[in-house]
């Protein structure tokens, strides 16, 4: 969502598209070859080595060239969204475990509570849990229960979506198309980076299923059994990058919200809205539905158009 389109040769395109492909596609390959499928080809790949190359490195950058067309849908599809989504079927586990997190919270507050009415020693172990269960909500999951996604990797992402709006009030999605405009290009560059790590992992992942359907659908049709170990690597590889496209996500989320609060100050006076005569909060919450709604920006407390406080003009119209 928030990431740009890398080139096609750049390192990052190298790392989150042309990897995962270039897997996929040695897999196969060694699947068809242990299969005896398309016995000439594969053997003219394997005796061949600048064909060989030439041939799995053409096929794999083909295949990083789709991830690339259809990342937003990958992840989105990896995180819960979709109205036929199987994934859908995880949802009241994902809010099962929201609520579990909150009510030990909640008990963890009373004993708080009650051993400071006795004047006694909250214990560090019980400190340390609420912290943990407080930190799982926090980077675990929105502000709000209705908003929970079936998949922990997809309320990961959730989570530092809604920071923005529930910190200062401005939405991500339109906010970020303009605060983008004035992050250092170095800083720009973490972000791609964190990035381009959390694609090298949800497609790899992505393409461990496709390879896995793309085993059984082959094992029905020849009804050679040769290869049953090929299953179980194939499954470790598939939790593996799920777990690690989790944790990718969380550090691609942190930087994420350290733009908005590093970054968002210098937007206002770039944006030259005078914020001397009312809250920045609601500043950001009215500027948010001036960019999505088409409402003109006014000043929230006298509800008069904001003017520039530099050149003392009308930045917007009256209603």
């Amino acid at each position: 969502m928030f990431g740009e389109l890398p080139k096609l040769l750049d390192r990052k395109f190298a790392l989150g598209y042309f990897l995962p492909g270039a897997t996929f596609i040695t897999a196969t390959i060694f699947l068809f070859s242990k299969l005896n499928l398309y016995a000439d080809i594969i053997n003219q790949i394997q005796k061949d080595l600048l064909v060989g190359t030439t041939t799995i490195g053409l096929l794999s950058w083909l295949c990083g060239i789709f991830l690339l067309g259809t990342n937003r849908s990958i992840i989105r599809l990896a995180e819960g969204y979709g109205k036929y989504n199987p994934l859908k079927l995880l949802l009241r586990v994902e809010k099962r475990r929201y609520e579990r997190a909150k009510k030990e919270i909640v008990i963890l507050d009373e004993i708080y509570k009650e051993t400071l009415k006795k004047q006694g020693v909250f214990p560090a172990t019980l400190r340390l849990k609420r912290n943990h269960l407080m930190e799982e909500i926090v980077v675990g999951f929105p502000d709000k229960p209705e908003l929970i996604l079936p998949t922990s990797f997809g309320n990961t992402i959730r989570a530092f979506e809604v920071y923005p709006r529930v910190i200062y009030g401005i939405e991500a999605i339109q906010g970020w198309n303009r605060l983008v405009a004035i992050i250092p290009k170095d800083f720009l560059e973490l972000i791609d980076d964190a990035k381009s790590q959390l694609d090298f992992w949800i497609n790899l992942g992505f393409l461990s299923i496709v390879f896995l359907a793309e085993y059984v659908g082959l094992i029905i049709v020849t009804g050679q059994k040769e290869t049953l170990w090929l299953p179980a690597i194939t499954i470790t590889v598939i939790m593996i990058a799920n777990s690690r496209a989790k944790s990718s996500a969380i550090q691609w989320g942190e930087l994420i919200k350290s733009s908005f609060d590093v970054f968002l100050p210098k937007l206002l006076k770039e944006l030259a809205i005078d914020e001397t005569s009312a809250d920045q909060r609601e500043i950001w919450t009215k500027f948010s539905q001036r960019i999505i709604y088409r409402i003109p920006l006014t000043n929230p407390e006298t509800k008069t158009p904001i003017r520039d406080h530099k050149k003392n003009k009308k930045i917007t119209k009256k209603q």
